[in-house]
């Protein structure tokens, strides 16, 4: 097997548990978020510190502000996505937070100074009216009628985007291993005690569900790291793309979501103009990693 075709599958295989993962967190309403983050960062901690132990993969922290800085910043876009899941469903939820490479183009301008070509600004625009679409087209008659947890949701998309700039800024220092086991340490102290003041009854099934989201976010994560060894960042995050498209169809299908003509189209119009952010990149040969998937 080729290393292209290698890195193909890797990516493809992270994709398939990221969106397993969403399907996990909506099939436990009644935990709360802080809880699920939590568990999520524990269990990345424990795997990644084992993997560190038998000698698998190699931890070394360098550039240790920005570490902290993306794992606050990564940690809170985590528990966002999680509360827009369980508010807003697997689908629409995805969606919104799925579109952070609209705002990691923003960041990338503001914060590292990188050009940024004019005609990612039409697509950057034309995702805007897709937002329009998807939060109004269940029926509110204007942006003032949008929900708190349709802002939530742009929050953490947006909490995203800064989060990716974050990876893009210690990639030139840190490997993808301790960038992630920043995030999952730091997110580990954000969340303990929250999730200990929110914890519920719960029953052993949920137990189990939780401790599989940890382990499911966390193959994603460590497929997705080893599938960019041999794929070019713009490929690997266009198919990274499709976990939106896999999540819509599940919270149809498993958790019977409805959506109205025009949310679907905001929804299209969201996801096919992020594909093209990272297209662009694709077609004008930038090694840029700056739409890199960060969950």
């Amino acid at each position: 097997m080729s290393n292209n075709s290698k890195g193909i599958l890797l990516t493809l295989g992270s994709v398939v548990f990221f969106a397993l993962m969403a399907v996990l967190v909506k099939a436990i309403p009644n935990v709360s978020s802080y809880q699920t983050t939590f568990f999520r960062f524990a269990i990345g901690v424990g795997i990644v510190g084992i993997l560190q132990l038998f000698g698998i993969i190699d931890l070394r922290f360098n550039d240790k502000k920005n570490l902290f800085w993306r794992g606050l910043v990564g940690g809170i876009a985590v528990y966002l996505f999680y509360l827009a899941i369980l508010k807003l469903g697997v689908g629409k939820g995805s969606v919104y937070i799925y579109s952070y490479p609209i705002f990691a183009t923003l960041f990338s301008m503001l914060i590292l100074k990188e050009k940024v070509e004019p005609i990612k600004f039409v697509f950057i625009f034309i995702s805007f009216g897709g937002f329009l679409l998807l939060t109004l087209g269940g029926g509110m008659e204007s942006l003032a009628g949008m929900g708190i947890y349709e802002l939530i949701a742009i929050a953490g998309s947006v909490t995203t985007g800064l989060a990716v700039v974050f990876v893009k800024k210690l990639h030139d220092r840190d490997n993808s291993y301790a960038i992630f086991f920043s995030q999952c340490i730091v997110g580990f102290w954000m969340f303990m005690i929250p999730s200990g003041v929110t914890q519920s009854s719960g029953n052993m099934s949920e137990l189990i569900l939780l401790i599989l989201v940890g382990v499911v976010a966390t193959i994603g994560q460590l497929f997705m790291t080893e599938g960019y060894r041999y794929v070019n960042v713009a490929t690997g995050s266009l198919l990274q793309s499709l976990v939106p498209v896999f999540n819509l169809f599940s919270g149809w299908l498993i958790f019977h979501e409805h959506f109205t003509t025009i949310e679907m189209v905001g929804a299209f119009i969201i996801v096919t103009s992020c594909m093209a952010l990272v297209a662009i990149n694709f077609r004008i040969g930038k090694k840029t990693r700056i739409l890199k998937m960060v969950d």
